[in-house]
């Protein structure tokens, strides 16, 4: 076998490299872009129905496993676990493959990696599996709730017994369907190139099913498509940006304006940075600052992309941000601060098997700071705007009231609030922040808050 043409070897080091704690999927794909190139468009796809598939299904697939293998399951090798996880989601997930298929390619990739003696170990667990599989019931809901969020969602039992505490078990199951389905492919409009309408126009002509979102005026949702996006009509004209609906309402709540000088506190790879630039019709400045200095050139390379030229780059470290990193007060400052990403797990199966409960006290002693620190920047009358892919209670309110608690000269900001997001208001109720949840609306899990800075 050449194993560095073969997407099943291709898909066990991904699976390997995206169960480090600190490397996340898609960045462990970015890496093995050369390699993923070699393979044909039909193995690519292999590949990444394998990667994703085994970290979405990883709870019911271990479940399996267990009934598989006459060897405890915590004490079978990390990498024969991997191999397994691959053959078995390729027998019980992946209808195209036969059993007798999977079972052989995965002894052959088992080979080379684990040796001949855990090769006949796998031999026997997946033929345990193909034969007996559809036999083997979910735990009961009633007796073994965890159990079974843990087969039926991939929840790991922390967070199932977290979430089966605060929202009850019939919101959890919900949660848990919908976090286990393919989400959306959301994308953003450029204004100053193309209307909503036209765009749609031109991807039904190429035989792509897209519609309007439900909230934000620039996106619109499309189908599986099956084409990679930079094939997709107009991508290298600059006429879209890839981005979730609830991302892009968190820039319509910033409502930046044509002239402004606007910060963009936490930029990443910067789609709302370029978001904000296009709400600003490229007009006025914008400083899109990250502590990764890496993410830059790819954000100057999408801001290209784009037709625009009005952003620009800073490293401070935002936990300790004062005015003397910067030249000038901001009109408007959008912290979406690192956490993480329960909200988004839909999008990133990897997250739910790397996440601790002690991960979301660590997120949320780091977001007190740079909420605190992206607030010194904020000129006097001006809008800070605090967003999480979270709906965590400690990463979201609990984060925002801590910090009003201490900012005096903060205040939240219901009316600027119901003026940018009023499809979320009711009458007088003086909202100034939202929680979406991956249950329902058709977006991810987010959290967003306005707040102003008293004059």
């Amino acid at each position: 076998m050449n194993m560095t043409s073969d997407p099943r070897y291709m898909a066990f080091t991904l699976i390997e490299a995206g169960q480090k704690p600190t490397l996340p999927l898609d960045r462990a794909i970015e890496d093995a872009a050369q390699q993923l190139e070699r393979l044909s468009q039909k193995d690519k796809g292999l590949c990444h129905a394998i990667v994703f598939g085994v970290f979405r299904h990883r709870g019911r697939i271990d479940q399996l496993i267990g009934h598989g293998s006459k060897l405890a399951f915590d004490r079978i090798d990390p990498k024969v676990k991997t191999i397994l996880r691959i053959g078995v989601f390729q027998i019980v997930f992946l209808d195209r493959v036969p059993d007798f298929a999977a079972i052989n390619t995965t002894i052959e990739l088992a080979k080379p990696v684990c040796g001949k003696k855990a090769s006949g170990f796998i031999n026997a667990v997946l033929r345990n599996i193909s034969r007996s599989h559809k036999d083997i019931a979910l735990p009961g809901s009633n007796k073994n709730f965890a159990g079974h969020l843990a087969a039926a969602f991939s929840l790991p039992a922390w967070l199932g017994k977290r979430w089966t505490a605060r929202y009850g078990k019939e919101k959890t199951l919900a949660l848990g369907k919908a976090l286990m389905e393919l989400p959306p492919l959301t994308l953003r409009i450029n204004p100053r190139k193309i209307s909503r309408d036209a765009l749609i126009e031109a991807f039904d002509r190429a035989g792509i099913n897209a519609h309007p979102t439900r909230f934000s005026p620039l996106g619109l949702q499309l189908q599986t498509s099956g084409i990679a996006i930079p094939d997709l009509p107009g991508f290298n004209e600059g006429l879209f940006q890839v981005q979730d609906e609830a991302a892009q309402l968190a820039v319509q709540l910033l409502g930046p304006k044509p002239g402004e000088n606007n910060l963009d506190a936490c930029a990443g790879l910067g789609t709302k940075t370029c978001h904000m630039a296009l709400e600003m019709e490229n007009q006025g400045s914008i400083t899109a600052n990250d502590t990764g200095e890496s993410k830059a050139g790819r954000l100057d390379s999408e801001a290209d992309r784009l037709d625009i030229d009005i952003i620009g780059n800073t490293h401070v470290d935002m936990t300790r941000a004062g005015f003397k990193d910067f030249s000038a007060y901001f009109d408007r400052v959008l912290v979406d601060a690192p956490c993480t990403g329960l909200g988004v797990i839909a999008r990133n199966p990897d997250s739910r098997w790397k996440r601790t409960s002690k991960d979301i006290m660590r997120m949320a002693a780091l977001q007190k700071k740079i909420l605190n620190g992206s607030a010194n920047l904020v000129a006097p009358g001006g809008v800070l705007v605090y967003a999480v892919c979270s709906c965590e209670p400690e990463e979201t309110n609990q984060v925002v009231e801590r910090f009003l608690e201490k900012r005096k000269d903060f205040s939240p900001d219901p009316l600027g609030f119901e003026a940018h997001l009023p499809f979320f208001c009711k009458s007088g109720d003086k909202r100034f922040s939202k929680t979406t949840f991956p249950d329902h609306l058709d977006m991810d899990g987010f959290f967003m808050a306005r707040m102003r800075r008293k004059k």
